[in-house]
């Protein structure tokens, strides 16, 4: 049997830990091609349902290494790419190519947490340290994946809290009013959902929770259950249209309640029903005064629209990019396991996200916030909190 498990959503929350070994009897790392050019493999969801979020968070990373590669800096980087449509199978099949090429140190991704929980035995055992700028549930820095996984996004904890709070006191939610909470079954949803709910309860708001699959197309019968005390409805969903269609067919309904999303969300092209909320876990750089020119220069090699989905992943190839430097100055060998440990202890400080980036001793990021976004009659979103 492994002795880097593979982690399911369930073992998570039910006992891994004890079942996980120290994270000194992982695999012996294997070594890169010395430090003349070192690879960077990265996960996302390149095509598929959310292929616009992988495209931007790809285009992101690779925009990074690009830049650093041409500014002369050492060692010359590349990124190795690997669809995984947000399929947690489809995440394995890459992961286990990943983990057999030797040139490859560390890896960017994946995208979401259910992906994480498929590729963390595999990416474990083959020593390889994996970072992710999206994947937000909780468990995932809980323990069993300490020293390994690492974010640079706020987890679901965070999230949680934030949007129960910005419903009671800037939407007007009351105790005794009703939320409608429906996730879409999967981990992330449903580990998102349970902390909203929790926290409206606690603030004696009438929760209905319920739950639909990601493939639905039909919410009439949900939307039956909006009554005139139903105030918001929240919609942890990971496809984006999905929240679009929601939106759409509660409004065909003449029913009032406002309609919140939550990261997975995220995506003005595909969810833009004007007056919705979504929260998310990093701010959108294309309105921050510093990254002006770095924004222009990604447009310009990458013309259209961008979201936030992009940007931590931007950051997650600078992080590798520091450590493995710093591994190459020291020792002239890039190991998969010297850059996982010099990854846990880098530091920048300054990030296009807007704050110093570090992570703690369990992989997550300190001080982290969540930013809240209203969608506007154009459809584009607008920073509200």
């Amino acid at each position: 049997m492994s002795k880097f498990r593979r982690v399911g959503a369930v073992a998570l929350v039910a006992g891994v830990l004890a079942a996980v070994v120290a994270t000194s009897a992982f695999a012996t790392s294997a070594k890169a091609k010395g430090c003349g050019t070192v690879s960077i493999g990265m996960l996302a969801p390149i095509t598929g349902p959310a292929g616009s979020i992988g495209s931007d968070q790809l285009h992101w990373a690779q925009y990074f290494i690009d830049t650093w590669n041409k500014s002369g800096q050492k060692p010359t980087l590349k990124l190795v790419q690997g669809d995984t449509q947000l399929d947690p199978s489809k995440a394995s099949t890459v992961a286990q190519q990943f983990a057999s090429d030797k040139t490859i140190v560390g890896v960017i991704g994946p995208a979401g947490s259910d992906e994480v929980q498929a590729v963390a035995g595999i990416l474990g055992n083959a020593g390889l340290a994996f970072t992710s700028g999206s994947a937000t549930r909780v468990s995932l820095t809980a323990g069993p994946l300490k020293g390994f996984f690492f974010r640079d996004v706020p987890n679901d904890g965070v999230q949680g809290p934030t949007d129960a709070n910005y419903m009671t006191k800037t939407l007007g939610v009351q105790s005794g009013d009703g939320v409608m909470i429906v996730d879409d079954q999967e981990s992330y949803s449903t580990g998102l959902a349970d902390i909203v709910q929790a926290a409206l309860k606690a603030k004696g708001v009438n929760v209905d929770r319920e739950s639909v699959s990601q493939k639905a197309n039909d919410f009439s019968s949900l939307i039956a259950k909006v009554t005139s005390s139903t105030k918001v409805v929240f919609l942890p969903f990971q496809i984006a249209s999905e929240a679009q269609l929601f939106a759409q067919q509660l409004k065909a309904q003449g029913k009032s309640a406002v309609v919140f999303g939550s990261d997975g969300t995220f995506d003005s092209s595909k969810f833009n029903a004007p007056g919705a909320y979504v929260s998310f876990f990093a701010p959108d750089v294309t309105t921050i005064a510093a990254d002006a020119k770095i924004v222009a220069g990604f447009h310009k090699v990458y013309p259209g629209a961008t979201s936030p989905f992009g940007a931590p992943n931007y950051v997650l190839a600078q992080m590798y990019a520091t450590a493995i430097q710093q591994v190459c100055q020291k020792t002239g060998t890039a190991t998969r396991k010297a850059v996982r440990l010099q990854l846990a202890k880098t530091s920048l400080s300054s990030t296009i996200l807007g704050t110093p980036m570090k992570f703690d001793a369990n992989g997550d990021v300190a001080g982290a916030a969540f930013h809240i976004f209203k969608i506007q009659p154009d459809g584009s979103y607008k920073t509200v909190a």
